[in-house]
């Protein structure tokens, strides 16, 4: 890591100012001011692309969507108005014009249009390359909240209603939302057991940031830096949410969730209780609901697109645009495939192959029909960063893993000699206690209730549960007979199915995920390896709450504070990489791989939000990303070992001990 400079930090610190209560712009004057003297159309010459501000200003004096109502980038409207603001910010010559435009929008454009526009801006400005934007339920509480715990906090700001909170060290408005997390309120069957996994904050953030990173609507190779492999990233990405899902199933005696079909009732029911900015509720969908009328037409294309995508992959052929055809039985097939399903500007035929999870999530969410194109109440399914909590999320993303599954049953299994390292073997691996637990965590809410003036600076935050678990140790025994480099990668998957059949790794390598992964120098003879869980490169702390990041970086403009970059800004956390388990224990699997580093097969990936790092070459899950034609844990490279899972009651935690 390396010391911010003091550029970087105002930079920062503008950042938040810029995206502080959009809905009350006015309490930032010197923002205000400036956004209402700007005038756009006057200084064309500070902006790269003036056609793009042309086309932006006729659109706005044409009429965009109005300030109050609900943005949706799900909408094409919306999202075309969106894409056109987003294009005049990231033209913008020089960092002052980024926040002279940005402060015009935060008066004149939608709330919600403008910090989707202004957050794609800031991950690909140049200039901003790097600057943390604050938490999305930051930004909208009562998208992440309950209705009965927005309430609660207005009771407790307007009303000083002391039965609403709980104690605070800080100064704020405690909210306790432990009881949501354990209702099952929401969803029927026995889902409501997952709602700590389903609901956890900073993972569906993970999932919105991401999408943040490389929108769907944008070509990899537009405004900035490149994104290579974005189909296999968008179908590992999928595989991988799939597994663990799976493992927090497991961990709660629940089977496989059921898959669906487009012309039978939809089998999970979904009631999110939370409403919008503006009032209206966030809809809702009932068990075994009928799919509504006015969705048949969308279904009729999904159904053409899923034979569309059946007969892509068993005739190993898609068509392009010029009426070409293109293998897919190749090295990039998947590639190639990961584009058409998501629908991105990648793909090779969008009007063919078109925008499949697009549309599923329309039809999955139970989205009323638009009153006008202004008038949109958008489904959680159409909200990325909230999707993950809805059954029928997972379930779509089984669906789309089957076509995954089907794909790679075509490609060549793996041979005994393509995966072995023949002067590596690996000869034990031992693993610490995995224990988890729960504990407490305050997610600012603070924009849930309207400040009463510029002076305003009370703090509101909600406590709930999330899944945490002890450090452990992995330790390592491997024994080379050369000095090398090599990659190590920690993979972990079920042991048991709820049958308890042994679940073997060659048939099912779809159900393991990466947790761990490094180089190390091998050193001739026995290579004895300490690795704590806490060092993973797969996995991160959660980010600091944003009125304690603003403090920091105030306190370092100052010289009073340093503030070092992180390496990665945004990961995965590496609280949940580890499932629940259960007190009695739940036995699972860590496969260990040791494969050669070799520097010419590196390629570099540089990401705003997700950093940068030299990745290998080889197919993101290698080696678990396709059959094998024997027995992987045979591999003297390669090491099974089987442990449990423990889960620790609140009353019994001791996390230092």
């Amino acid at each position: 890591m390396s010391k911010a400079s003091k550029e970087f930090l105002v930079k920062q610190q503008k950042v938040f100012d810029l995206l502080w209560r959009v809905d009350q712009p006015e309490l930032r004057p010197e923002l205000y001011a400036l956004g209402k003297s700007y005038k756009i159309e006057a200084d064309l010459n500070c902006y790269s692309n003036q056609d793009a501000v042309r086309e932006f200003l006729a659109l706005h004096q044409r009429g965009m969507l109005p300030r109050g109502k609900i943005f949706s980038i799900f909408h094409s409207d919306h999202l075309h108005e969106a894409i056109a603001l987003f294009k005049v910010l990231y033209h913008s010559k020089d960092f002052d014009t980024f926040c002279k435009t940005a402060a015009w929008a935060r008066i004149h454009v939608n709330e919600g249009m403008y910090v989707y526009a202004f957050s794609v801006a800031v991950i690909r400005y140049p200039e901003t390359f790097r600057i943390r934007l604050p938490s999305l339920h930051e930004l909208y509480p009562h998208l992440f909240f309950k209705n009965e715990v927005i309430r609660s906090a207005y009771d407790a700001k307007l009303y000083n209603d002391p039965t609403k909170t709980v104690a605070s060290s800080d100064g704020a408005i405690i909210i306790p939302d432990n009881d949501s997390i354990l209702s099952s309120e929401c969803c029927s069957h026995d889902e409501y057991k997952l709602r700590y996994f389903t609901e956890d904050v900073y993972s569906n953030e993970i999932h919105y940031f991401s999408q943040l990173t490389h929108p769907f609507w944008m070509k990899s190779e537009e405004f900035g830096p490149h994104f290579p492999k974005r189909g296999e990233v968008y179908l590992y990405g999928l595989k991988v949410q799939l597994a663990r899902y799976n493992m927090e199933r497991f961990s709660n005696g629940l089977a496989e969730i059921e898959d669906f079909d487009w012309s039978y009732p939809i089998p999970y029911g979904y009631h999110p209780s939370m409403s919008y900015h503006n009032g209206l509720p966030v809809p809702h969908r009932s068990d075994d609901a009928m799919l509504p009328n006015h969705k048949l037409g969308l279904i009729k294309e999904l159904r053409n697109l899923e034979q569309l995508f059946a007969s892509a992959i068993d005739s190993g052929f898609v068509f392009h645009k010029n009426a070409t055809f293109e293998s897919i039985r190749t090295r990039s097939g998947i590639e190639v495939l990961g584009n058409l399903i998501q629908g991105n500007a990648d793909s090779v035929n969008h009007d063919l192959y078109g925008n499949y999870e697009l549309l599923a999530r329309d039809v999955l969410g139970f989205s009323p029909a638009p009153r006008g194109k202004y008038d949109v109440v958008p489904s959680i399914m159409q909200v990325y960063g909230l999707s993950l909590r809805d059954p029928m999320y997972w379930s779509l993303v089984k669906r789309i893993m089957s076509y995954h599954k089907k794909f790679v049953s075509y490609l060549p299994k793996y041979t005994y000699k393509d995966l072995a390292f023949p002067d590596v073997k690996i000869e034990s691996v031992d693993v610490d206690k995995v224990e988890t637990y729960f504990d407490d965590v305050d997610y600012l809410i603070s924009a849930a209730v309207k400040a009463r003036n510029v002076d305003d600076k009370t703090l509101i935050k909600a406590r709930q549960y999330r899944l945490n678990h002890k450090p452990f140790n992995y330790d390592i025994t491997i024994h080379s007979k050369a000095g090398m480099r090599s990659w190590i990668r920690i993979y972990l998957g079920p042991k048991y199915n709820l049958n308890h059949e042994e679940m073997n790794i060659t048939e099912n390598y779809n159900q393991f995920i990466l947790v761990d992964y490094w180089d190390t120098d091998l050193k001739p003879g026995i290579n004895k390896i300490k690795r704590s869980s806490v060092e993973t490169n797969y996995g991160g702390p959660d980010p600091m709450s944003s009125d304690l990041f603003y403090r920091k970086i105030e306190k370092c403009i100052a010289g009073e504070d340093v503030y070092e970059l992180p390496k990665y800004p945004y990961l995965y956390p590496e609280r949940m990489l580890i499932p629940k388990g259960r007190p009695e224990g739940v036995p699972f699997q860590f496969f260990v791989y040791v494969s050669p580093y070799d520097e010419k097969k590196m390629f570099h990936y540089r990401s705003a939000q997700f950093g940068e790092r030299k990745m290998w070459n080889d197919p993101f899950g290698f080696p678990l990303e396709r059959p094998s034609d024997f027995n992987i844990a045979e591999l003297p490279n390669a090491y099974l070992k089987e442990f449990k899972i423990y889960h620790e009651e609140r009353s019994e935690i001791s996390v230092g001990a």
